[in-house]
């Protein structure tokens, strides 16, 4: 490996910092009304030649057809070939020509250190930074596993996706961190995600976890987090539906179910980009665990896949 895809890889690194550094981040928390802006009205879908793309569309399509209704016919994709390694300046070109834009894409580590350093000097929004891998084989404890970096609640994409692959049979485990919490009321009234337990610390309260098939002690462990045994059980006051409500067009949207984990992390990275996230708690992190009930659960069917999603405003 040379020096310079190397040094690209170590920048990778410090990708989630840029969030809270070199962007903007969220100066207060937003409802989902608001943050139907002319950006997010104009999405477009930027992939990144990664073996993952074709799945990875397919989800973000299924998440723009949900909202054809009063939203965009389908998702204008833009397919790059090696220009972020060979000319970046075409990237900047795209980047400016496409002001009032949302951007949502999907590439590999060495191409998204790359991106992440445009979109920072180009002065874009970046609202959500996610790292999503995959492995296989039956000694794997969590095979899916997503980690993200949000500005804030309102653009959380975990609690969609916890709840979509938690109808498959395989463990995972999503963990979101956000800059900005959301304002007003303490109150939780997200609806509880169907199977999951959720879970507090009194001593830290704006830290939530969402269980299932394991205890919060084990799956805090399980995800790094401080071990603890004042975890606290939390209730949801909403209506536990498995429909979201569009508070834009009073459209009630059901989401559809994925056999592929790939296609509904594209579907559920497009639908929070499009506004129609669920789960959105006031809080500065959490996490969702699943743990499959099956004694032997197949985790051979999972490809190894290694990828970074950005949901972007230029």
């Amino acid at each position: 490996m040379d020096e310079t895809r190397r040094n690209l890889i170590k920048g990778m690194l410090t990708g989630g910092t840029l969030l809270a550094f070199g962007i903007p981040t969220v100066s207060q928390a937003m409802s989902i009304s608001q943050t139907l802006s002319d950006s997010t009205r104009n999405c477009q879908l930027l992939l990144g030649n990664t073996p993952i793309d074709e799945a990875f569309a397919r989800g973000a399509q299924a998440a723009c057809t949900s909202y054809i209704n009063h939203h965009q016919d389908a998702l204008p994709a833009f397919k790059l070939e090696d220009e972020l390694l060979t000319n970046p300046l075409r990237i900047v070109d795209l980047l400016t020509q496409s002001r009032n834009m949302r951007w949502i894409a999907v590439m590999d580590h060495a191409s998204a250190a790359i991106f992440t350093e445009l979109v920072r000097n180009f002065e874009g929004r970046l609202l959500s930074l996610g790292s999503h891998s995959s492995s296989s084989g039956d000694d794997i404890s969590f095979p899916a596993r997503h980690m993200w970096t949000t500005a804030a609640p309102v653009y959380s994409a975990g609690g969609l996706l916890a709840s979509m692959l938690s109808q498959n049979r395989h463990d995972f485990f999503i963990v979101e961190n956000f800059l900005e919490q959301m304002a007003g009321e303490s109150a939780i009234k997200s609806p509880l995600l169907a199977g999951f337990a959720s879970y507090q610390q009194a001593e830290q309260p704006a830290t939530r976890l969402h269980c299932a098939g394991v205890s919060p002690q084990e799956a805090s462990r399980l995800i790094g987090w401080k071990a603890s045994e004042s975890w606290e059980s939390i209730f949801f006051h909403a209506d536990q539906s498995s429909t979201h409500q569009d508070k834009t067009a009073n459209v009630a949207i059901k989401h559809p179910q994925f056999d592929n984990g790939i296609e509904a992390t594209g579907y559920a990275v497009v639908a929070s980009a499009l506004g129609m996230g669920i789960h959105q708690e006031p809080c500065s992190r959490c996490a969702f665990v699943h743990r499959s009930d099956q004694r032997n659960p197949d985790h051979r069917g999972l490809p190894g896949n290694h990828f970074v999603s950005f949901v972007i405003d230029v």
